[in-house]
Order: structure tokens, then sequence, then C-alpha cells
């Protein structure tokens, strides 16, 4: 009996559909680093044509998550440790900025913020304990954009999406581990902390150890072997 076609959401086009779905197997691991992509296999089973999906495909390119060599499959993209270490220090520098700036935010900018936060981090945490590992990332950029969105540095905002683009599947990683993730939360406590007393510099450092605090043990599962301090830093 053939499979049903799925429901697509008519608040979505295929492309866009298509998409997400991609983008979510690619970052919880069912599509694996290196695997190659069959673009008639998939059209077939996310029930659209090769157009849309060529154009999920060029979307995910641009994030680095897939990568069309010439006369070869689309491939999910390697990931690797030197790849990593771009990436999170890229982010340290820029997410360290805007934490700075955000914890020195004009009053009228930071209404309502602190609660907003301090929500989301309630919700990261039952997230967590339940573990539902979409809703948790879901849940940790929407964090980390209230409090960037206060700094009010559109183009370093810009900059950062890009990277943190090419880091979401690192970030999936790290997240998967319970223990990483309920350090990952104790962080955000004290990096909320650092922003409601308005403390600049307290909040750029926490933000960046946050950052740089992934890379460490992320290293050490792509090598295969313990992560060590130095590689945080």
């Amino acid at each position: 009996m053939p499979n049903t076609p799925p429901v697509i959401p008519l608040s979505l086009r295929k492309q866009d559909w298509a998409y997400q779905q991609l983008r979510e197997r690619i970052l919880t691991g069912k599509l694996t680093p290196g695997e190659q992509l069959s673009q008639e296999g998939l059209a077939t089973e996310l029930g659209i044509s090769r157009g849309p999906l060529r154009d999920a495909l060029s979307r995910l390119a641009s994030e680095n998550l897939v990568v069309d060599r010439p006369h070869q499959k689309w491939t999910v993209t390697d990931v690797s440790a030197a790849d990593a270490r771009d990436i999170y220090n890229g982010r340290a520098a820029l997410e360290s900025m805007l934490g700075a700036a955000a914890a020195q935010a004009p009053g009228a900018r930071r209404e309502g913020c602190d609660d907003l936060l301090a929500d989301l981090l309630d919700r990261q945490r039952a997230a967590a304990a339940a573990g539902d590992l979409s809703e948790l990332r879901a849940l940790d950029r929407r964090f980390h954009d209230t409090i960037y969105g206060l700094a009010g540095m559109p183009a370093t905002m810009a900059a950062l999406d890009h990277l943190r683009a090419k880091s979401d599947r690192y970030i999936a990683l790290y997240l998967a581990d319970s223990g990483r993730a309920h350090a990952s939360l104790q962080e955000h406590a004290g990096i909320l902390a650092a922003l409601r007393a308005g403390e600049a510099e307290e909040s750029a450092a926490r933000t960046k150890a946050h950052v740089l605090g992934g890379l460490g043990p992320l290293i050490g599962s792509l090598d295969g072997q313990p992560a060590t301090l130095t590689e945080t830093l």
C-alpha cells in the first residue's frame, strides 16, 4: 500500500516546508554527516516537485548544512573540530559584544524584557526536563535573541545570525546531552542576573564563557577524546 503524502500547511510555501523538514532531520541526525541525498526520493517522500526541493536545498547550502558538489548528489555537510572552533570563536566575539551592549540598554528598550526572559528560562527548564530537544533549541535561540535585540546593533546581529545558522548542528549535538543542557540553563540564569544588574562587563564575560563553554565538550566528542580546558580558550 503506498505511503500517504504528507499534509503541507497552507501557511507555508512548499519550499519553506521542505526546508524546515530537511533542516530538522539534519539537526537531529536523521540525515547524517556525509550522507548523499536523492532528490527524486526526497521529493517523493515530501510530496513536492523537484523545483521546491532544489530551492530548499539551496537555502540549506547557504547555512552550510548541505553541499552541492559538481557531478555528485547533494550531500549533508560533514562536521569537524576545526569548523566548530572557527564558528564558536567568531560567535563568542560577537555575542559578548552584544551582551555588554544589552546590559547598558536604556530603560524604555528594556521594558518587559526581564519578565519575558525569566519566562523563557522557565520554559527551557521544562523542555529540558521533558527531553524536548527541538523546543529547547527554539527557546534557547529566542532567549539569546531577546537579549541581543536590546543592544540595538542590527549589523552585528546579521553577522551573528550567519554564524549561528552554521553552528545550529553543533548546538543540537551539545544540547542532546542532558547534563550539558542543565549546565547551559545555569549559565543562562547567570547571564540574566548580570543583565538585570546592568553590569556590562559581567554580562559580556558570562556570555563569552557560555558560548565557549560548549566548545570544549563538543571538540572532545568530535575528536573522540576527552575535552580539555585549553580547547575552550
